[in-house]
């Protein structure tokens, strides 16, 4: 692996251990109703892929328990695998006396374990965090049994990067002013942290593309490529048999209005894949 590639790993992890306590406060566009309601439907349509009860579930970015928690619901065995031991504790905590949990830190970007481990990926917004993730992908594909699924949700699609007419309007309908960002951040106690302010400076004077949350190919020039994902799962004879594009819910959008926009445009993907 790269130093460059290692550096970002390690930067990642740091950077989600200090943001652990107030991520689910943060991103209010995965916590909503709206989102959580389509995330349990696509993981039951998920699930009726697989004829086994109780699969093995490898939970690639785990976070705090966005996934995890919703498998662990429908009695299935999951690893949740993530980059920040703090956020693996926050895990913990909300899962007491479930054997069916196993938490696994990741220190490399080769995953720690044996071909042919697991039932089901899954990730959840977060390929863009990972440096090398066709790497990881390939990864996916090795620990995956013959017969199982690579599930991934939750990362921009083409027309994120070349928006049409409705999509530009959704944009600037929900876009975050400058009061409600502080807002924001004041209420999650991270206006007058020193990272906050460390990270103000770098994207001020040094760094445009700087990301406090280690985001990485979130960038017209540097963006999830679906399409090289596509060819690697073709090289390792593995199908995509579901592929959708939707419209991420932002709740600053009233939901009738959303409802309009989400027929006329979109800017998220999720794919199943059978290997």
């Amino acid at each position: 692996m790269m130093n460059t590639d290692s550096n970002k790993i390690k930067y990642n992890a740091k950077a989600h251990n200090i943001i652990a306590d107030v991520y689910d406060v943060k991103h209010s566009e995965i916590y909503n109703a709206i989102e959580q309601k389509r995330l349990e439907q696509t993981i039951e349509a998920l699930l009726s892929n697989v004829e086994k009860n109780n699969p093995k579930i490898l939970d690639f970015g785990s976070g705090t328990g966005n996934l995890t928690l919703k498998f662990l619901n429908k009695g299935c065995f999951v690893t949740a695998c993530d980059i920040s031991q703090k956020e693996l504790d926050i895990l913990m905590k909300k899962v007491i006396n479930n054997k069916n949990l196993k938490v696994s830190l990741l220190r490399d970007k080769k995953l720690p374990f044996e071909d042919n481990s697991f039932d089901i990926v899954a990730t959840y917004s977060v390929l863009h965090h990972i440096p090398d993730y066709l790497f990881t992908i390939k990864e996916f594909i090795r620990v995956l049994k013959p017969g199982g699924y690579i599930y991934i949700d939750h990362e921009a699609n083409e027309h994120k990067w070349k928006p049409n007419t409705f999509l530009k309007e959704y944009n600037n309908l929900t876009r975050q002013t400058s009061f409600e960002h502080f807002s924001k951040l004041l209420k999650t106690g991270e206006l007058f942290t020193q990272n906050f302010i460390k990270s103000a400076l770098i994207i001020s004077f040094l760094n445009k593309r700087y990301k406090r949350e280690g985001d990485i190919h979130v960038w017209m020039d540097d963006h999830i490529d679906w399409h090289k994902i596509f060819k690697i799962l073709a090289k390792n004879n593995c199908s995509v048999i579901e592929d959708v594009d939707y419209l991420m819910y932002k709740p600053k959008c009233q939901l009738q209005l959303y409802k309009i926009y989400k027929n006329n445009c979109t800017d998220t993907k999720y794919v199943f894949i059978e290997k």
